[in-house]
């Protein structure tokens, strides 16, 4: 049964089963509460999931600010690696809702962008054998980190995270109109996000009320840093914890902190257990598959946090108190989530002897799961995918059923081939927080829009096109392309029917009267261009990878301009270091400190000038260790002198100074001969 938590005593409002709760009658406070809370009593109204008024007004003196004490359950987490078991979820209260972002920062309108996650590693990682560590920062995660960016999108947002400090008595009240927590007593020494101590930097100033309630205010340092430019923070660890005691454990994550606005984790943990970290080669893409999966955990895949999906129009799936929370399962130890997001259903069992039992099973009903999973397993009729219903409670309703989707890498256990199936990225989908990318929706026009393939190791193009014939319904993919009228849509698709139509970035060659020039292909050096050809000053080879440019490029030789009318990307020689990536462009290096830092190129070759734009790559994409991304210093922000071909440079007046000086005895003689 749902319930509320008030202080260390509880309200049961009275309700059916499932159904919404009731406000207490007016004039009269729950028999369950004590007297000073009687103002309180409309934190019991359950309000439609469209409908989320602000907090009435007291109607008495003894609770000041319309405040109340609040103490808050934990999740389930991930429910960790391989054959996870173990507690389900956090300490009662170390998870933190209704965190508030400055400057509006979740956009209810659909604006979207690539996910960001920003990585903060524990010292206990910078504690392991050198091997593990480096595993760990140069490979597991910014790989697992570089496929998740690339896969989801999150509506826009602006401002920076901080997050809310822990309580030392794990009790809070939330003000009228004041988004901020506040502490009883005081804030706790160290705010913690799973096993992980967060750092200072990363937090809001604490703000604490009296023991009497009757004074509030912030107090201590201010407002830190926080963690800017990025959607969600996940903080690593390797600590040996009660749970690693658990037979194969190998990492398990959490969200800790959720935003206020879409009810989107902002803050979420990963630790893996430092005797189950393997550097054996062999073991790398397990090990790969497994990180992963534990952080979609705390993106959004989570019993925890099913009570907080939304809709397409941002607005919740399940019904909210008047506080802006749903309903507490104590038997749980979760939010209880509403029909809408999971159907309890009875199937019938064939066992032995030709008997049937009828058989309880959750599904998932969200309207992209429910979509994909018919496609699935091609039943137009079928309610939605079924969760887990065995392995614990770390495991059970926190993955899909193994019997059905025996090798998908959200199930609850690694068996074999781990993949990540559209119905995993329809559940992230349905959160109402993520969206997933497209293949692709450039279409492919002349000139050519060029990108790079995903591993960049080429130069692409997406396949997007229009065919002569309006494509089967079920490969009609788009609702909205850009330029083209909606009557055509039906008419679009990838180029590659045997991929289902879905358009991707594609390698491609050249050709000249039908015959082959050379391919896309960064690695090959028999694909280098033409040096009349090669307006981006580039270069093939086994060091070389696709770069996104910013701008074409233009050749320059005195009064004359060319530029090639094919551009988006090219090939460019790198290399690492302990500053970074590097990028050369001929025999000029450039410093990549972070990832999108526009590089402005400026380079003499073959007697002409090549000006424009690269942008910097992550330096982990290409290199097995790299420093903490940072600004760039000033010298790589400014534009080196131009470089012009047609001035009179000190060099040239020398040389026609020695041409003369030559030239006068042959002048003389032909003079005197005369």
């Amino acid at each position: 049964m749902a319930t509320r938590r008030k202080g260390s005593r509880r309200w049961r409002p009275s309700r059916a089963a499932g159904a919404p709760g009731r406000a207490a009658a007016a004039g009269r406070c729950s028999p369950l509460l004590p007297p000073r809370c009687c103002c309180c009593r409309f934190w019991a109204a359950a309000v439609p999931p469209s409908f989320l008024p602000p907090l009435p007004r007291p109607v008495a003196t003894a609770c000041p600010a319309a405040t109340r004490w609040g103490r808050r359950g934990g999740s389930l987490d991930g429910g960790g690696g391989l054959g996870a078991r173990g507690p389900p979820f956090p300490v009662v209260g170390s998870v933190v809702y209704q965190v508030p972002l400055k400057e509006n920062h979740v956009l209810k309108r659909n604006v979207d962008q690539q996910l960001r996650i920003n990585i903060t590693y524990d010292r206990s990682v910078e504690n392991l054998l050198p091997e593990k560590r480096h595993l760990i920062k140069s490979k597991l995660f910014p790989q697992a980190i570089s496929y998740l960016e690339k896969t989801f999108q999150v509506r826009k947002s602006r401002g920076t995270i901080l997050l809310s400090r822990q309580c030392a008595t794990n009790q809070y009240l939330r003000r009228k109109a004041d988004p901020h927590r506040y502490c009883r007593g005081a804030c706790a020494d160290h705010t913690r996000c799973g096993p992980v101590i967060v750092p200072v930097k990363h937090l809001q100033q604490c703000r604490v009320c009296s023991e009497n309630e009757w004074h509030c205010g912030p107090t201590g340092l201010p407002d830190q840093e926080g963690v800017r430019d990025a959607d969600f923070v996940l903080y690593v660890s390797a600590l040996t914890t009660e749970r690693c005691g658990h037979e194969n454990i190998i990492a398990y994550a959490a969200y800790c902190q959720l935003e206020a606005e879409m009810d989107r984790p902002i803050a979420g943990y990963a630790n893996l257990c430092p005797n189950m970290i393997s550097t054996q080669a062999q073991e790398f893409v397990g090990m790969l598959s497994t990180v992963k999966h534990e952080i979609i955990h705390a993106l959004g895949f989570s019993a925890g946090l099913f009570a907080f999906y939304r809709d397409d129009d941002g607005k919740p799936l399940t019904a909210r108190y008047a506080d802006g929370l749903p309903p507490f399962n104590e038997s749980l130890g979760l939010y209880q989530w509403s029909n809408k997001v999971i159907h309890k259903a009875v199937r019938l069992w064939d066992i032995r002897g030709g008997k049937m039992l009828r058989h309880a099973v959750h599904l998932l009903i969200t309207p992209r799961v429910v979509e994909e999973a018919r496609k699935h397993f091609n039943c137009p009729i079928l309610e939605g995918m079924e969760l887990e219903n065995q392995g614990g409670m770390g495991t059970e309703l926190n993955h899909w059923e193994k019997r059905l989707l025996e090798n998908e890498a959200m199930t609850g256990s690694h068996t074999q081939n781990r993949v990540f199936s559209r119905i995993t990225l329809a559940l992230m989908e349905d959160t109402g927080r993520q969206l997933i990318s497209p293949y692709c929706d450039t279409l492919r026009s002349n000139p050519l829009q060029l990108t790079c393939r995903q591993d960049q190791r080429a130069v692409a193009v997406c396949n997007l096109q229009k065919f002569p014939k309006q494509l089967p319904q079920e490969y009609q993919y788009f609702d909205s392309l850009d330029g083209v009228p909606a009557e055509e849509l039906p008419y679009y698709g990838g180029s590659v029917e045997i991929a289902d139509y879905c358009p991707f970035s594609q390698e491609f060659s050249w050709h000249l009267s039908g015959e082959f020039q050379r391919s896309s292909d960064c690695r090959i050096i028999e694909n280098q261009p033409d040096p009349t050809k090669n307006y981006g000053a580039e270069k093939y080879g086994p060091n070389s990878v696709c770069l996104i440019q910013k701008s074409a490029f233009v050749m320059e030789q005195c009064r004359r301009k060319l530029s090639y009318p094919d551009w988006g990307s090219g090939c460019y020689q790198v290399s690492c270091s302990p500053q970074g990536l590097h990028v050369w462009v001929k025999d000029t290096v450039y410093l990549c400190s972070r990832s999108g830092q526009v590089l402005t190129v400026s380079i003499q070759m073959n007697g002409w000038i090549h000006i424009g734009n690269l942008i910097c790559p992550a330096c982990s994409d290409f290199c097995d260790s790299c420093p903490p991304e940072r600004d760039p210093p000033a010298s790589n922000l400014t534009r080196a002198a131009p470089i012009d071909l047609c001035s009179c440079s000190s060099s040239l007046v020398v040389t026609l100074w020695l041409l003369m000086a030559n030239l006068i005895p042959l002048l003389t003689g032909l003079f005197l001969c005369a």
